[in-house]
């Protein structure tokens, strides 16, 4: 299986690793195969706007600003986490986040919808 994929985010083109939460050794489970066939499918621009509220509420005095204009200046894609879930299609947005490089940030997305955004402490 390809451990990559280009997805558009937020309107830019992405190359990421895909990295699947298995125990050591597990073989890729059926549910994960899914998940890989459905990133394609998957509306990042329904994160956006969540995303943009998230660091408002949690960071508007370190950007000086009532908006965001540019998403990446604060918040960068790195990789596709797929953990091991055998009921739901989980799918977490692996990012950077400029005001918390220690533990980044979330977008989950759980049966191709939006579902939360957060620190990655929330989907590891």
């Amino acid at each position: 299986m390809n451990n990559k994929v280009n997805l558009t985010i937020w309107g830019r083109e992405f190359e990421l690793n895909i990295v699947f939460q298995n125990y050591p050794r597990e073989e890729v489970t059926p549910n994960q195969e899914k998940v890989v066939l459905s990133l394609e499918t998957l509306d990042f621009g329904l994160s956006l706007n969540p995303l943009e509220e998230y660091i408002l509420k949690y960071n508007s005095e370190d950007i000086d600003a009532s908006e965001i204009t540019n998403i990446f200046k604060y918040v960068m894609p790195k990789s596709i986490l797929i953990p091991r879930e055998n009921e739901k299609r989980v799918v977490a947005l692996m990012c950077n986040y400029k005001f918390d490089m220690e533990h980044g940030l979330v977008i989950v997305f759980e049966n191709e919808k939006y579902k939360t955004v957060g620190p990655q402490d929330i989907i590891l």
